[in-house]
């Protein structure tokens, strides 16, 4: 008897970058099996199937024929009648004796423990994040031995918007330089942030109690983002990816 093919479902889950494990874990527990993965510059898109479940057709077949077993055994039973006492209780006794005895339920196994979101670096956890906010070289190698060591990771700090162009002949996606603390021409510490080709309404998740219709220079800011790359031979820019941008 030839086996049937195994029909899948699938379903399709966004995740936030640096979540994908914990993502991955949860559907695994549910019976999901992860088929495709594809980075974003924000979220991550999986992509999970599991087999349908099937049609119980050995179960309808076993309890029909279970239904004609037991008609059976009626009508034996009603031809029977005359039989005495003492033949019908040996039956019953043997058939008792035939049945297995039941075996205890098998415990269920541990269900594995999710893994721990990694930790957002800041200047009060990070000694590496607090010295290149404060060095006045945003091109020197503490910056790129940064970049390289933490890429992929989620920092957070306070900023300002340093400059704001807009992204080739776009008018409503943007390069936005990202400079460390408040606004200050006399404080140069810290490495040349980029948001590169953002949309403001889409692209930089903002927050807070009190979002501005419009961002610009000198604007104060709680960054969010993930580490993407250093690129020293374009201006020393560290780009990033925002998860979240609070108005300060």
């Amino acid at each position: 008897m030839t086996g049937e093919e195994t029909q899948y479902e699938l379903t399709e889950i966004k995740a936030i970058r640096g979540t994908e494990a914990k993502t991955i874990t949860s559907k695994q527990q549910e019976g999901w099996e992860l088929v495709t993965q594809h980075q974003g510059r924000l979220r991550t898109t999986m992509t999970f199937r599991r087999p349908k479940p099937k049609t119980p057709w050995r179960l309808w077949a076993a309890l029909g024929g279970a239904g004609v077993i037991l008609a059976g055994i009626i009508t034996v039973g009603a031809l029977q009648e005359d039989d005495s006492v003492a033949s019908t209780t040996e039956a019953v006794a043997a058939s008792s004796a035939e049945q297995p005895s039941p075996q205890p339920a098998p415990e269920p196994a541990a269900e594995p423990a999710a893994p721990e979101t990694a930790e957002i670096l800041t200047i009060e956890n990070n000694e590496d994040l607090a010295r290149i906010l404060h060095d006045t070289d945003n091109c020197g190698q503490p910056v790129t031995d940064f970049a390289t060591q933490y890429a992929g990771r989620t920092i957070q700090f306070d900023g300002h918007i340093a400059a704001m162009n807009n992204h080739g002949n776009y008018k409503t996606r943007y390069d936005i330089l990202i400079g460390a603390r408040d606004f200050d021409e006399s404080d140069a510490g810290g490495p040349a942030f980029q948001f590169r080709d953002v949309n403001i309404v889409s692209d930089l998740q903002l927050i807070g109690p009190d979002i501005p219709d419009t961002l610009g220079v000198k604007d104060t800011l709680r960054v969010t983002a993930v580490v993407e790359e250093f690129e020293e031979k374009r201006g020393c820019l560290l780009q990033l990816d925002p998860v979240s941008t609070e108005i300060r």
